[in-house]
């Protein structure tokens, strides 16, 4: 009777001590080896974290790219501490960059994020700083005072083009001559007039020549005369002044006006000015230029 008994109790401690040996087996494994749904949430929590990092990196780029190609020489800060600032906000309005979001699918701020471009004594600096929900940062970029403009944060080279507008240019100017030239479409002139000497002529000049008449006695009277070859030669009671016209003449130059002319022929141009840039080279795009599609 008490055999059966303790067999029974026996037969009890060891059910009860194996199920506590599966549960604690079971707690290991759990510790050991997470649940599909936790695994799930630590993977996803660990993208979502890198994703937000390589965002963060690519909207900063962008804004750099688009800096260095606007910063060209003409909009760069004149003295040296100098410095020229636009913010995320005015990019946008400039058509400089299209709105984007950070990890948290929230836009920037449009005020704290800008580009801000100084002038030290020997480099340009742009300081490019991104203000997001979920971080903070900035970049620096340096150009030396010779540069153009900053250098691309992008390595990718595309081909712009632009159709120039119709010009004319012209050639040199011809050697001035007699002849006459008309102008037309294809053909500027320009004349000039000057004086030249064709030959020469007599100029007469009248003059009148006076003399006194000369004192003579004639039959115990007096008498004055005036010589033959005097307009008003004769005999005269009374002292008179003898008087003729004298002709002398004079070689002068001739001269005429006579109309020189000159030409230069022009053509027309109509041709493509084609640019290799930065793909994100947005200066080119407000001045004109269209990507045809060809990268390097």
């Amino acid at each position: 009777m008490y055999v059966e008994d303790d067999d029974r109790r026996e037969t009890l401690k060891s059910v009860f001590f194996k199920i506590v040996l599966v549960v604690l087996l079971i707690f290991v494994l759990m510790m050991l080896f997470p649940t599909k749904g936790f695994v799930t949430n630590y993977v996803d929590e660990k993208v979502k974290e890198t994703k937000g990092s390589d965002n963060f990196n690519n909207n900063l780029l962008a804004m750099a790219t688009a800096g260095s190609g606007y910063f060209t020489s003409s909009r760069l800060p004149k003295e040296t501490g100098d410095t020229v600032k636009m913010t995320l906000g005015e990019m946008y309005e400039n058509k400089l960059l299209v709105k984007f979001t950070d990890s948290n699918n929230r836009t920037c701020n449009n005020n704290k994020s800008y580009l801000e471009v100084s002038k030290d004594e020997n480099e340009y600096t742009m300081k490019v700083n991104l203000s997001c929900s979920d971080k903070e940062d900035y970049i620096m970029l340096h150009m030396g005072l010779d540069g153009s403009s900053f250098p691309s944060t992008s390595t990718a080279r595309c081909e712009f083009v632009k159709n120039l507008d119709d010009t004319w240019s012209y050639g040199d100017w011809s050697s001035w001559s007699t002849t006459k030239v008309l102008e037309n479409s294809t053909r500027q002139v320009q004349t000039k007039v000057s004086k030249v000497q064709t030959g020469v002529k007599q100029v007469s000049h009248n003059s009148v020549l006076e003399g006194g008449a000369t004192k003579i006695l004639y039959n115990g009277y007096v008498k004055y005369v005036c010589p033959s070859d005097y307009d008003n030669a004769g005999v005269y009671d009374n002292y008179v002044s003898c008087k003729k016209n004298v002709v002398t003449y004079t070689t002068e130059p001739v001269y005429k006006n006579v109309t020189y002319y000159r030409y230069r022929s022009k053509t027309l141009n109509s041709n493509v000015d084609t640019k290799w840039s930065s793909c994100d080279d947005n200066s080119l795009i407000l001045e004109g230029y269209v990507k045809t599609g060809r990268e390097d």
